[in-house]
C-alpha cells in the first residue's frame, strides 16, 4: 500500500474545518462488519481487522478501534486504527503498552488538521489506559530513500521517534488475479519444476479439519523451530487462532498437511505443513513447517501452490509471503540454495519465496511515541522492542 504523506498541521488553514474530531466514529468502531469494510476500503490488512483484534484479546491484548469520519465524506473514514493495549505485568500501577500493527489507515486525501485530531484522540485514549509508549508500524511501501526520509520527518513532527520493529521489514507479494497457467509461467523454472516433482513423487496435500490435525501442524513446527533455531508459540496460541479463524469462526484460516506414501508406511505422519490466513482481497502465508525426513520430495513447494489456489478460490487477488530477509549480496542466481530450502538458512528462505514470481515490498519499520520517558527507558532495558 502507498499513499502520499501530507505535512503535519501547524495551524488552521483557509477553508478547512477547525473543529477537532476528538471522539471515535462509534458506528464503525463498534460494529465488526462496518469496521472490516472500512479497513478493506482503506486497503488495510489482516492485522487491522476486527477478528485479529479479538484473537489478540485471547493473548492478553485489549483492542480499541478508533475511526474519524472524513469532513468531506461523512459516510467514509478519513483515518482509522485498531490500537492494541497490553497491561504491564507484576506492577501495582495500571500501566500498559500500546501498539498499532500495520496502521493507521488514512484516506488518500487525508488533510493535516484531521490527522492531528486523530492523533489527539489516540494519545488521549492511550494516556487513559496508562500507556508508557505507543508503537506504530505504518503500512507504507518504501520505494526510495526519499520516501523513508519524508516519513521520518513527518513522524518526527508528530512526536514519534524511530524504534525497533515487530513485523517483517520486507516481504514478497504475488498478484494472483491471473490464471493458474499464467502464475506457473511467471515462476522461476526451478520452482515450477519442484511443484510438479512433488506430485510425481507421490506427495498428497490435504486440508486440516480437526484438532488432531492442528496438533500435527504444531509438532512439525516444533521440529522446524528446533532445527532452524527459532522460537515458536505454545500450542494454545495456534488453538486460539484456529478457534477465531477456523470453521467455528469465519473459516478464513488454511492449515495444509503434506503426506507421502513412504512416510505413511513408516507411521511417520505428514512430512510438511503450512498455515495461511485471508482477509479481504489478501491471503497471508504465516507459518511453514517440515519434518527432518522427506524434504527431498519438495512438499513445501506443493503446499504453497495449493495455498495460492485456495486464496484464488476464495476471491483473493494478492498472496503475501509475509517476510523475507535482505537479498543475498550476490543476487545473480538461485542455483546455490539448497534444493530442500532448509539447510541454507535465510538465503534459502529468500530464494524459495522469490521463486514464485512475486514482487518485493519494503516497509518503513516502527516509530514510538513516548508518554513516560523514565518508564520507557526502563522498558527498553528490560524488553527492548519485544512487546510480549
Amino acid at each position: 500500500m502507498s499513499y502520499s504523506i501530507s505535512p503535519p498541521a501547524t495551524g488552521p488553514r483557509t477553508g478547512a474545518s477547525t473543529t477537532p474530531l476528538e471522539t471515535p466514529n462509534s458506528a464503525t468502531a463498534s460494529r465488526p462488519d462496518k469496521w472490516d469494510r472500512a479497513v478493506i476500503e482503506a486497503r488495510g490488512g489482516l492485522l487491522q481487522s476486527w477478528r485479529w483484534g479479538e484473537f489478540k484479546r485471547l493473548s492478553g491484548w485489549t483492542p480499541r478501534r478508533l475511526a474519524l469520519p472524513s469532513p468531506d465524506q461523512p459516510s467514509g473514514e478519513a483515518i482509522l486504527a485498531q490500537v492494541l493495549f497490553r497491561a504491564v505485568p507484576k506492577l501495582p500501577l495500571p500501566l500498559s503498552i500500546a501498539y498499532i500493527p500495520r496502521g493507521p489507515l488514512p484516506s488518500p486525501d487525508l488533510d493535516p488538521d484531521t490527522e492531528a485530531a486523530f492523533w489527539r484522540t489516540v494519545h488521549s485514549v492511550a494516556r487513559k489506559q496508562g500507556a508508557i509508549f505507543l508503537k506504530v508500524e505504518p503500512p507504507l511501501e518504501i520505494t526510495s530513500p526519499e520516501d523513508r526520509s519524508t516519513l521520518d520527518s513527518h513522524m518526527s513532527a508528530l512526536g514519534f521517534q524511530p524504534a525497533g520493529r515487530l513485523q517483517p521489514a520486507r516481504t514478497i507479494v504475488l498478484d494472483i488475479d491471473r490464471s493458474e497457467e499464467d502464475l506457473l509461467a511467471a515462476m522461476k523454472p526451478k520452482t515450477r519444476y519442484n511443484i510438479r516433482l512433488a506430485g510425481k513423487r507421490g506427495v498428497v496435500v490435504r486440508q486440516a479439519r480437526t484438532q488432531q490435525d492442528l496438533q500435527v501442524f504444531h509438532s512439525l513446527l516444533t521440529v522446524t523451530g528446533d532445527r532452524d533455531e527459532f522460537g515458536i508459540h505454545t500450542f494454545p496460541y495456534y488453538e486460539q487462532m484456529w478457534r477465531t479463524f477456523g470453521p467455528d469462526g469465519d473459516d478464513s484460516i488454511l492449515v495444509l498437511l503434506a503426506d507421502h506414501p513412504d512416510e505413511a508406511q513408516r507411521n511417520a505422519g505428514p512430512i510438511a505443513s503450512l498455515l495461511a490466513l485471508r482477509f479481504g482481497r489478501e491471503a497471508i502465508y504465516m507459518y511453514g513447517a517440515s519434518s527432518n525426513t522427506g524434504r527431498e520430495h519438495m512438499p513445501n513447494y506443493l503446499l504453497q501452490w495449493e495455498a495460492i489456489k485456495w486464496a484464488k478460490t476464495n476471491g483473493c487477488t494478492l498472496y503475501d509471503f509475509w517476510g523475507i530477509p535482505d537479498a543475498p549480496a550476490d543476487d545473480t542466481a538461485d542455483t546455490e540454495s539448497s534444493p530442500t530450502n532448509t539447510r541454507s538458512g535465510l538465503r534459502g528462505v529468500y530464494w524459495f519465496k522469490k521463486g514464485f514470481g512475486g514482487r518485493e515490498i519494503e516497509y518503513p519499520g516502527a516509530y514510538d511515541y513516548v508518554y513516560n520517558p523514565l518508564l520507557y527507558k526502563v522498558w527498553m532495558r528490560w524488553r527492548g522492542s519485544d512487546l510480549g
